[in-house]
């Protein structure tokens, strides 16, 4: 890539497209979008409007910034994010209905998906047929059949892809996915993860707003032709993709409990599996959304915990709501980012040595932040495209992520175990396969 801007095209110009707006108004050093598409009337105009509004705004802080710098470099350095802004903010944002215009418009390199879960596979293969790269709100697609072709795509036009999973990008994670490639730990025997929110009944029919006043639905959520499945599959991959990825061995059986407890919806509000691991370890997945929060773990996100012949460890993650404001915010959407921490424990029954060993990987990861946000994960994706690098994290894990899912699904509804991979021909592997209700 040359040192020019990547030039982004967002599908899908909703909710979440609030945040991506400030996000990209920040990394105009990098990128700058140049094109918006939604099959909503005014959706379009609304956000290239924001956009337009942030890089303003940016520009505005960045000369500020470097007004009051002392040293020469890092006023320089914001004379250009300035500059940068003052050019994306006056140049114009071209509005599409769909996303087939969109990938058709010859300037767009990077496409950014923020459709609903089951409107990502089309726009992901026609975006790769295009030669385009292409990052996507998570899951990647609502069956395994979708996944597969997305993938396909992607290595055929050998193009970048991501689909987002900050919990990935932590320090923590990083160095529990090393302490298992190191082998220190030795033969691993249990692999456990467990996901816990709550959503009260009002999440399914306003969308996450549950404040005074609300009144913006989003009908997708809590069915399965719009969210494509519930706890396990859309909410809980925050932390089983990341365990996929730390624990670097693939499912081949699972058996299930899956059902909307506690809610009215399709989906499934609670899931509990035990899952049979490629490398012989055995291990548990828990998705809860009906958890209560409380006082005492407030921040609490989830855990990842394996024990294994020499030593145990541990990933508490918690969500660090507001400590990472920023520079610029989406003008519609004033809220704080939320980054996201690992803390990782290891210990050892009479092995002092394997932990000292484990400990000393903490150094090899120093580099790594701390605590990532959604705006750490964007720009990881954009300087795997700038500077032709692998992605962190490769298109097998979020697909084996489906794929489990999709397996937990047909366990529960079958009340038996489930042998992975998924053959083409079973309902499950395609989008028919689903819950049918309580299991009680």
């Amino acid at each position: 890539m040359t040192n020019e801007r990547l030039k982004i095209g967002i599908v899908g110009c909703g909710g979440i497209a609030r945040l991506y707006t400030g996000i990209y108004a920040d990394l105009v050093d990098m990128a700058q979008v140049v094109a918006v598409a939604d099959n909503r009337e005014g959706r379009a105009d609304h956000r290239a409007d924001a956009l337009l509004e942030a890089y303003s705004t940016m520009a505005h802080h960045a000369r500020l910034v470097a007004a009051d710098a002392r040293r020469g470099d890092v006023r320089q350095c914001y004379l250009d994010t300035a500059a940068a802004a003052e050019s994306a903010a006056s140049t114009a944002i071209r509005r599409y209905d769909g996303y087939e215009s969109l990938i058709q418009d010859d300037e767009v390199q990077v496409v950014v998906l923020l459709t609903p879960p089951s409107l990502r596979a089309a726009p992901t293969i026609a975006a790769a047929q295009s030669g385009q790269h292409v990052f996507t709100e998570g899951p990647m697609a609502r069956s395994v059949e979708e996944a597969d072709a997305m993938a396909a795509a992607v290595r055929k036009a050998n193009v970048k892809f991501v689909s987002q999973a900050v919990d990935r990008h932590p320090r923590g994670m990083t160095l529990a996915r090393m302490a298992v490639q190191s082998g220190i730990l030795g033969p691993i025997a249990s692999a456990n993860v467990e996901k816990l929110e709550y959503h009260p009944q009002s999440y399914y029919e306003f969308g996450g707003a549950t404040g005074p006043g609300t009144t913006m639905r989003r009908d997708w959520m809590g069915t399965w032709q719009g969210e494509g499945g519930g706890a396990v599959f859309h909410h809980g991959r925050y932390m089983i993709d990341p365990y996929l990825w730390v624990i670097g061995s693939r499912v081949t059986e699972v058996f299930a409990y899956s059902e909307p407890m506690l809610r009215n919806i399709e989906t499934d509000s609670l899931t509990q599996a035990l899952v049979k691991l490629e490398n012989g370890a055995i291990g548990a997945i828990h998705v809860s959304l009906v958890s209560h929060r409380d006082d005492v773990s407030p921040g609490r996100r989830g855990r990842i915990t394996i024990y294994a012949e020499n030593a145990s460890l541990a990933v508490n993650q918690e969500s660090i709501r507001g400590s990472v404001m920023t520079p610029i915010a989406s003008p519609d959407n004033l809220n704080p980012a939320t980054a996201i921490r690992s803390n990782v424990v290891f210990a050892s029954d009479g092995n002092a040595a394997a932990v000292e060993a484990l400990e000393s990987l903490r150094s090899e990861v120093a580099h790594v932040p701390e605590a990532a946000s959604q705006q750490d994960q964007t720009r990881h994706f954009l300087e795997s495209v700038i500077n032709d690098t692998a992605p962190i994290v490769p298109i097998e894990i979020p697909r084996h992520h489906v794929e489990v899912s999709r397996a937990i699904y047909k366990s529960a509804v079958e009340r038996a175990p489930v042998t992975l991979p998924l053959p083409k021909d079973d309902p499950f592997y395609r989008f028919e396969g689903r819950l049918t209700g309580r299991s009680r």
